[in-house]
């Protein structure tokens, strides 16, 4: 696999070449065109096992791509652009576990498994969370997973909130979202959760545009809870992340478009 650099952007095929995105990344990739051709690939009975695993491979990326937008919408621009394969290799050791050895119809059963996202070595793009803003938060405990608080106490963002030159404000983020396991549909010979589309359930909340050099502020609660009052089951995920998006002064805040901000995952339930 290789990357496509230079003034000229394209995607689809050039010959032999085919040009194409992965999720979760801006960069173009391009790799040599299969020799074999479709029709015989997908019905032949010696590609069996490739079509089995290109199945399955289809049904982990759409599971990260979900995954990844239960973050919420916020969290798209700040999180790792390696985070989409990443997240599918998680997958891909989720759906192993699956006790059904049938290739090409495993399911993946993430509520079962849910501790192994925290193998993702690395959520943020820009800098740890840690790094970049030094002010202790708490998650507090309301004894229900479709509702997360976090209490931010004592913050000085003067001393406490590292951001990139261009940065005169920031906004703390705290999203919640769920999705649902996984299953193999042998009617329609597809993966399915909500729907045979897929699918999640978000919602998010923030602070108000702050200055970085502010002195020290009372403190900020921020509580958020899954859209329309949704009560997950035992077959769903939920994910919560919490973080800090950079602005700059202009006639308005706006958000910076290069070294957003940071991202911090809070665990699954």
């Amino acid at each position: 696999m290789a990357e496509l650099v230079g003034p000229l952007k394209y995607l689809g095929s050039f010959k032999d070449i085919r040009h194409y995105k992965l999720p979760g990344s801006s960069k173009i990739y391009a790799a040599t065109k299969s020799v074999v051709p479709k029709t015989i690939r997908d019905n032949n009975p010696a590609f069996k096992k490739t079509r089995e695993q290109n199945f399955e491979f289809a049904g982990r990326t759409k599971f990260a791509k979900d995954i990844h937008n239960a973050m919420g919408e916020w969290s798209l621009p700040i999180v790792n652009r390696y985070f989409q394969g990443k997240m599918t290799a998680i997958m891909n050791d989720v759906m192993d576990l699956d006790p059904n050895i049938l290739r090409g119809h495993r399911n993946i059963y993430l509520s079962r498994y849910k501790h192994l996202l925290y193998l993702l070595d690395a959520y943020h793009y820009y800098k740890p969370l840690s790094e970049v803003f030094r002010c202790p938060y708490t998650i507090v405990d309301e004894g229900n997973r479709n509702t997360v608080t976090v209490v931010v106490k004592g913050l000085y963002p003067l001393r406490q909130v590292k951001g990139p030159d261009k940065a005169s404000h920031f906004q703390i983020y705290l999203s919640i979202g769920c999705v649902k396991d996984y299953i193999y549909n042998a009617e329609w010979n597809s993966y399915g959760s909500y729907d045979l589309r897929g699918g999640y359930k978000r919602d998010e909340t923030h602070s108000d545009w702050i200055p970085i050099d502010s002195d020290l502020m009372e403190d900020i609660t921020l509580s958020i809870s899954l859209p329309r009052a949704h009560v997950p089951t035992d077959t769903e995920t939920v994910v919560r992340t919490f973080g800090i998006v950079y602005g700059r002064m202009t006639a308005e805040v706006i958000p910076l478009k290069k070294d957003r901000g940071s991202i911090a995952f809070l665990g699954a339930v």
